[in-house]
């Protein structure tokens, strides 16, 4: 009996170790991947949160090490530099350094006569001697400064200068002649007879037609100026010769309204006192008022471009 049931129990151990082996193994065969899938992609993220962490420190490693170098580089290419300044400045200039520095002073010398002295010939032959020297050099980096020199010398040519000399001599010639010329004479008209020859029907008649004959009246309605007498001609002369010399001074600096302000107070005087038929006298007329045509501040053309432009050149040449 004993034997008996210990034969069930056995048997029915061996039926629930069968069971439980079926419903482990059998019924669910993927619990084990599962839990080595689940340990693997939690290695993986660890491993990758690891790599993360790596790869922030690598950058910020590598950030750091080229701003280091990049101060180091900064600091030797500083220092190189100060050391080929000082180099440079204790070298002597080279020909294209006093070829550039002569061209230059060319330029503001042509600069300078033309806007103080408003010379265009003068200016516009400084202008041409520089381009000379600047196409000589043969030196691509003077394009820009030729190109602008062009452009100044064209318009300089284009441009017509006021004869500063031949004005000044004119008036020179016009202050010889003032002696030589003849006062305004005094105009006498003879009155007109009269047509029938009346006679006197009495004594007091006669007399009013006598008295009549040595007085006239008529209206005058122009002014009338005084005839200059002969030693006040000398007067004259001074003052025309003062207002011709004014007017030279104002050729000289370029004084357009005093130049033709004397010029018509000279002509007003010839037109007032000097006698009009004389051809010496109409020549003076006509020359004070062909001279009084005459321009003496036209607007000028700027030229400092090129000046500027050079000046740019020579910077960029001696930073570099």
């Amino acid at each position: 009996m004993l034997a008996a049931t210990a034969f069930l129990l056995a048997a029915a151990a061996i039926v629930a170790v069968g069971y439980l082996y079926f419903v482990l193994i059998h019924l669910n065969p993927n619990a084990k991947l599962e839990r080595d899938l689940a340990r693997a992609n939690a290695e993986r993220m660890a491993l990758q949160r690891n790599l993360s962490d790596a790869q922030g420190r690598w950058n910020q490693a590598l950030t750091d090490s080229a701003a280091q170098t990049l101060e180091r580089l900064q600091a030797t290419e500083a220092g190189l530099l100060e050391r080929l300044n000082q180099a440079t400045e204790g070298a002597p200039p080279t020909e294209r350094d006093w070829r550039l520095a002569e061209v230059e002073y060319l330029l503001r010398l042509a600069n300078h006569r033309l806007s103080m002295e408003r010379d265009v010939a003068g200016s516009l032959r400084l202008l041409r001697s520089a381009d000379e020297m600047l196409a000589g050099l043969g030196d691509s980096a003077l394009v820009e400064v030729r190109s602008a020199l062009a452009g100044e010398i064209l318009s300089l040519q284009q441009m017509q200068d006021v004869d500063v000399q031949g004005l000044y001599l004119r008036l020179d010639a016009l202050k010889g002649q003032l002696a030589e010329l003849a006062l305004a004479q005094p105009q006498f008209a003879a009155p007109p007879s009269a047509a029938v020859d009346r006679q006197p029907a009495d004594f007091w008649q006669a007399l009013a037609d006598e008295f009549g004959k040595l007085l006239r009246f008529r209206r005058v309605d122009a002014q009338i100026r005084p005839l200059m007498a002969p030693d006040e001609a000398v007067y004259l002369e001074l003052n025309l010769h003062l207002m011709l010399e004014q007017a030279q001074l104002a050729v000289l600096k370029r004084d357009e309204a005093v130049f033709t302000s004397s010029l018509g107070n000279a002509g007003q005087w010839v037109g007032d006192h000097l006698d009009a038929t004389d051809p010496r006298v109409q020549t003076l007329s006509n020359a004070l008022a062909e001279l009084r045509l005459a321009q003496l501040n036209r607007a000028l053309p700027d030229i400092s471009a090129s000046l500027e432009a050079l000046r740019k050149v020579r910077r960029g040449g001696q930073g570099g």
